[in-house]
């Protein structure tokens, strides 16, 4: 039995035509183009009520047989199947009556030159077992669902590949380099790099591909996490008693010295029996306990050597971590735990040298704190501009203590106030963004090269897989989707990107701050909105959105406080400088100008004058609107009558030191 034979005897069957003998074509009839339409529809449509209907059975099973508590996720498998099986469901109807008319049109043309041939009219014989499904099952598989299968993925690549070029056009258009090498920091010489030196060469690692594929790293100076034995402080004494549930005092936001030279001592001395994030962690300690201020520094002396070799690294002007980009979301980042570690350090040691008296000494301390969070500026990765913030939130807490002590002189101050107006978060959370684009987009190409094992590497990454898909069913499609399919995902991932950074670029412009400010407050939930989206409606065409997208809804908040916190840091410092000139604060924060300040400075939260005001007890209130664009009078918070958060943030003020149960410091 030839292919031919083959279709002709399924036309003539009357399965194929659902039974219904109308539409059975006559041996001498044309095979019609409607004929060919109508079973491309049909056999849609049939596709399609199919996989429907073996989801509701699905559900049903699952929901009542089973009794489960939660229901399956057959909207999502459903928004997933359902158009592609109809898509697939047509091709394959395409296909078979392509053919089938091919066939039949043959014949009747063959019918039309010789009526009365036997061979022609003769009736259909009975074929034996092999033939009839052993023959007849490997045509109807060439024909039903191989060539159908080549057809789809044919259209779908075609689609994914024009839906590719045009959105790479479109961003061309705006300017946009959306490729890895676009974001990668330039190589730096080592006598202008901070990161070349001794301590960070221990963090260095190269990758070797195992024998079974898999890629391992290979550490150079093992052990590789020095920080986590030598280069660590335990957590704060205050979080501690917080995590035992000990009721918290209200604290004036100063580091409690009494505190932490207790605490170091009992870490130390009891180093067989606690463990803070695994190692054992020890400190030099006097041999009895003496000024709260000497002990912490007793203590702190451990770390002297690699503060010393960060310092002599401070002035180089490059910060270029030898990060291997090239890994994309494989890239490790053991530098970032280090910095954090290390600015906590300097943080302690300077507030402990200010209660010693050594106001020189803990003005290098804050000025090295924040050097160290500023090391991550070149970074092109989220995570590490989101260090860099809570590292300059750390070192922070130092300049205040200084501020609210009183322990700064006029330089000092003023060598504060020129690092702090040259920070620029809002640059850092836009150039960190568009190196996330370049990195999804690099894991999207790399994805489409590796196709079976590429999702199943990106779910272990900790991509989004969880109620919906999971690795199973990642790993399954990725054998079987076509290529288009990843440049659909490659676009939907793009114009996400681009939403967000269209939306972001609007809200750090120094220029606008008002509409800077609007253009924020609605974008504060733009990536969710977008993911969210995307996971509404369910497809091929956007399942590594979720899995490849950043969780940015926060973030521009964060850099919005820390650009908001620098500059009431940096009116501060005047403030202090004119009291150390005159004796008292200033009416207004015009008085600062031009001695103090170039200019009145404008608020970073909507673009008008920082709020301020002097007050009875020969102190001052300083304070920028905050997230929500409008003055609450300072009000950072409401709270209730135990203490406790009702509200969002309202104003960001510049903290006064007085008792609060807030424990609110930047």
């Amino acid at each position: 039995m030839t292919l031919p034979e083959f279709l002709l005897r399924r036309n003539e069957r009357r399965s194929t035509w659902l039974f219904v003998r109308s539409w059975i074509p006559a041996r001498g009839d044309r095979y019609s183009w409607l004929r060919v339409a109508a079973f491309t529809v049909g056999s849609s449509v049939l596709a399609a009520g199919l996989v429907g209907l073996g989801f509701g059975l699905l559900t049903v099973v699952i929901t009542v047989m089973i009794e489960a508590t939660n229901p399956p996720p057959t909207h999502f498998l459903l928004g997933f199947f359902l158009p592609f099986a109809a898509e697939f469901g047509a091709c394959a109807g395409l296909c078979w009556s392509l053919i089938s008319r091919l066939c039949w049109n043959q014949r009747a043309t063959q019918l039309a030159a010789r009526p009365g041939d036997p061979i022609l009219t003769a009736p259909v014989p009975k074929l034996g077992f092999f033939r009839r499904f052993g023959l007849g099952g490997l045509y109807a598989l060439l024909v039903g669902l191989v060539t159908p299968m080549l057809l789809f993925h044919a259209i779908e690549n075609t689609r994914g590949a024009w839906a590719w070029r045009q959105m790479r056009a479109e961003l061309k258009a705006k300017g946009e380099c959306f490729e890895l090498p676009c974001v990668i920091p330039p190589p730096a010489r080592d006598e202008e790099n901070f990161f070349a030196t001794p301590f960070w060469q221990k963090f260095a690692y190269r990758q070797e591909r195992t024998a079974d594929g898999n890629i391992t790293n290979i550490w150079l100076h093992p052990p590789p996490f020095a920080y986590t034995t030598n280069f660590v402080l335990p957590e704060e004494p205050e979080t501690v008693k917080r995590n035992r549930g000990i009721a918290e005092e209200p604290t004036d936001g100063r580091n409690n010295l009494v505190a932490w030279a207790a605490h170091l001592r009992f870490v130390t001395t009891n180093t067989g029996k606690i463990r803070y994030g695994g190692p054992r962690l020890t400190f030099p300690l006097p041999a009895t306990p003496g000024d709260p201020a000497k002990d912490v520094l007793f203590a702190l002396s451990k770390f002297d050597a690699t503060l010393a070799e960060f310092a002599a690294a401070a002035p180089r002007p490059r910060n270029r971590y030898p990060t291997h980009y090239e890994d994309g979301f494989r890239a490790l980042l053991p530098n970032l735990a280090a910095m954090k570690a290390g600015t906590r350090i300097c943080q302690l040691r300077a507030v402990a040298r200010l209660a010693a008296g050594d106001s020189a000494g803990a003005a290098v301390d804050t000025l090295l704190a924040f050097r160290l969070g500023e090391s991550l500026r070149e970074e092109p990765i989220l995570i590490s501009q989101l260090v860099r913030l809570s590292c300059d939130n750390i070192a922070m807490r130092a300049l205040w203590q200084g501020l609210a002590d009183h322990r700064w002189d006029d330089a000092q101050l003023a060598a504060f106030q020129k690092l702090l107006s040259q920070r620029d978060y809002a640059g850092g959370l836009v150039h960190s963004l568009e190196g996330e684009r370049a990195l999804g987009n690099d894991a999207a190409e790399k994805l489409l090269l590796r196709r079976g094992t590429g999702l199943a590497e990106l779910d272990k990454l900790g991509g989004d897989s969880s109620e919906n898909t999971g690795p199973g069913m990642m790993a399954a499609l990725a054998y079987v989707m076509p290529s288009g399919w990843y440049r659909q995902n490659q676009v939907r991932l793009l114009h996400g990107y681009q939403l967000i950074l269209d939306h972001v670029r609007v809200s750090v412009n120094r220029t606008n701050r008002a509409t800077a400010l609007d253009q924020n407050l609605r974008s504060v939930d733009l990536t969710d909105d977008y993911v969210q989206k995307m996971r509404s409606n369910p497809s091929p065409y956007n399942i590594l959105v979720g899995m490849l997208l950043p969780a940015i809804a926060r973030t521009p908040a964060r850099s919005d406080r820390a650009e908001a916190t620098a500059q009431l840091a940096v009116v501060a410092c005047a403030l202090e400088r004119h009291r150390l000139a005159h004796g008292t604060f200033p009416v207004a924060v015009a008085e600062l100008v031009p001695a103090y300040l170039p200019a009145v400075p404008a608020d970073w939260m909507g673009g008008q004058p920082l709020h301020y005001e002097r007050t009875d007890d020969g102190w001052f209130r300083l304070w920028s609107v905050g997230p929500n664009g409008k003055d609450d009078g300072g009000v950072f918070r409401k709270l209730n009558d135990n203490g406790r958060r009702v509200s969002d943030d309202l104003d960001w003020p510049w903290p006064l030191p007085l008792p609060s149960r807030d424990a609110r410091l930047f």
